[in-house]
């Protein structure tokens, strides 16, 4: 497995490897209306350019393609971790998260903060973050619940 950072030609092909997981993944704790408006966003070709490129975000490939892919700002944000629906519960995300660390170490950010999903939720505590609050956020009067989690 290689892990790189994402360029502007990959925006495309991470889009779809996020609307794939998020259609694949996100019935299992959210309700159809939650997952289908969670999953437009990639359609969102705008945005979600902005969210792949205004953070450093490292993708998994290998010879099978992109497997995954996780973000982080300067300020330490996690802004993704995504892994291939197929390929969930493989390590891709452990792997993807140990770069998110070791980025954050070499780059003396202290704390690391998200917003975890339902099923994302499990990968950050693995790797020492807590919930410190929840949050209902509204997407065009679609309510879902996230978890704010850090680790200092």
């Amino acid at each position: 497995m290689n892990i790189r950072i994402a360029e502007e030609l990959d925006v495309p092909a991470l889009a779809e490897l996020y609307q794939t997981t998020v259609l694949a993944v996100a019935p299992q704790h959210y309700s159809p209306e939650q997952t289908q408006m969670w999953a437009s966003f990639a359609s969102d070709t705008d945005n979600f350019q902005k969210f792949i490129l205004n953070a450093t975000t490292f993708i998994a490939t290998d010879e099978r393609g992109i497997l995954g892919f996780a973000g982080i700002t300067e300020d330490g944000h996690v802004t993704a971790t995504y892994v291939r629906s197929d390929l969930i519960r493989q390590g891709i995300g452990s792997i993807l998260m140990e770069k998110i660390l070791e980025y954050a170490h070499l780059h003396k950010i202290r704390r690391l903060y998200a917003e975890a999903s339902e099923f994302s939720l499990g990968l950050f505590q693995k790797f020492g973050f807590h919930i410190y609050d929840t949050e209902i956020v509204n997407r065009q009067g679609v309510l879902f619940r996230r978890y704010i989690v850090e680790r200092s």
